[in-house]
């Protein structure tokens, strides 16, 4: 087999789309990855401060502006619609080797027929949750991606069932994120918390999630006066957010979430990433969620899973409390955290943590996702030479 001429080589293209705080922070651990092995690689990216760090220049695109959902995501459609177009120009314009899609399904699948329709190798971090709605998209997914890596163990054996084949689990990367992230010893200290225990907030990175959860969450403060409520703040909100929908009593800290898991005493989670996180601190949770009445009506009549936070469908039973939409009610909350706040309620919860550690290994997920991705868009690149492309 002919080898790539070097000016090939030097020539890895990389088009990555990320379209919110989650993904943004899982496609800089890639990007790192990726630089660590191709240190010729090249990025096109839609994605946020994270993925901007990892590459050392803007991302492209601003990928918050695509952090929307259920009937915000319908009222900014057109903004949508016109991002999608203009990454559909960049992407012929820019020419990757390998268009390199994370998690955000409804905008990256549209992207993903796009770019297999002209051509390119399709890879896909993070694959839509076809297991929990939206079952019928496996034919695009056949259609359009050339292959999946998981960081959800149980996604292989789901797709394999659907006669998607290339599939790969290749560990979750938050176990390898925790475990590298050195506790500041002075987190209390200097932000200025007093002795009583914590109970930490998490309300989401998405501004409607905010503005739904965080008011429920921080109302708690005013039933627990023995404890200090404190918001995991993100500075990619603006600031003004939090302060007008909290109360002078709750602290909002930026960008500290892992020093402040390390630390709570309890939590109250929004519904996604932030759960797994929080379990492999051996925080005690409450996971919550709410969205607007339409896009509830809407998603309860597909959603085809019977839990929403990622602890309890990996350990497919409720290790960890969930108020949903019209269960989530000051009363319920109130009830909920009071017994997770007593010695046992926290103990049947960390009982399980160490199962769910075990399930995500191997811990450098995104380490060999990185060489895997690579490897193919090397391969691609190869196929093509001999083809004569």
């Amino acid at each position: 087999m002919a080898s790539l001429p070097s000016k090939i080589q030097i020539l890895m293209r990389y088009y990555v789309i990320a379209g919110e705080h989650s993904g943004d922070m899982h496609g800089a651990d890639l990007i790192r990855h990726i630089k660590s092995i191709d240190h010729h690689a090249d990025f096109w990216c839609c994605g946020g401060t994270a993925m901007s760090q990892a590459m050392g220049r803007p991302c492209s695109v601003d990928g918050s502006k695509m952090a929307y959902m259920g009937i915000d995501f319908l009222k900014r459609w057109y903004t949508l619609w016109q991002l999608l177009k203009f990454c559909q120009k960049s992407l012929k314009h820019y020419q990757p080797t390998v268009v390199l899609l994370i998690d955000y399904s409804g905008f990256n699948m549209r992207l993903a027929a796009f770019a297999k329709k002209n051509g390119f190798l399709v890879h896909y971090y993070i694959p839509p949750k076809i297991w929990a709605h939206g079952q019928k998209r496996i034919a695009k997914i056949k259609q359009n991606v050339d292959h999946i890596w998981s960081i959800l163990p149980f996604e292989v054996a789901y797709y394999h069932a659907q006669c998607y084949h290339t599939i790969d689990y290749v560990g979750n990367p938050l176990i390898q994120k925790v475990a590298d992230h050195a506790i500041n010893p002075f987190f209390k200290a200097e932000n200025r918390l007093d002795h009583r225990p914590i109970i930490a907030l998490l309300p989401g990175s998405r501004l409607d999630e905010i503005h739904r959860l965080l008011p429920l969450m921080v109302a708690q403060a005013a039933h627990f006066k023995g404890y200090q409520f404190v918001v995991a703040g993100l500075s990619i909100i603006p600031n003004s957010l939090y302060e007008a929908l909290c109360p002078p009593t709750v602290q909002v800290i930026y960008d500290q979430s892992y020093d402040l898991m390390a630390v709570a005493k309890v939590a109250v989670i929004a519904a996604g990433t932030a759960s797994l996180e929080a379990a492999l601190f051996n925080l005690a949770q409450i996971v919550v969620y709410k969205l607007h009445p339409l896009a509830y009506f809407f998603y309860k009549s597909i959603i085809t899973v019977d839990y929403i936070s990622l602890v309890n469908l990996l350990m497919d039973h409720p290790v960890v409390p969930e108020l949903i939409q019209y269960q989530l009610t000051d009363k319920k909350l109130y009830a909920t955290l009071t017994n997770l706040l007593s010695s046992n309620g926290r103990a049947k919860q960390q009982a399980a943590y160490p199962a769910v550690h075990r399930l995500l290994s191997p811990k450098n997920g995104a380490a060999i996702a990185a060489k895997s991705i690579v490897a193919h868009a090397k391969q691609f690149l190869q196929n093509q030479q001999n083809n004569g492309k």
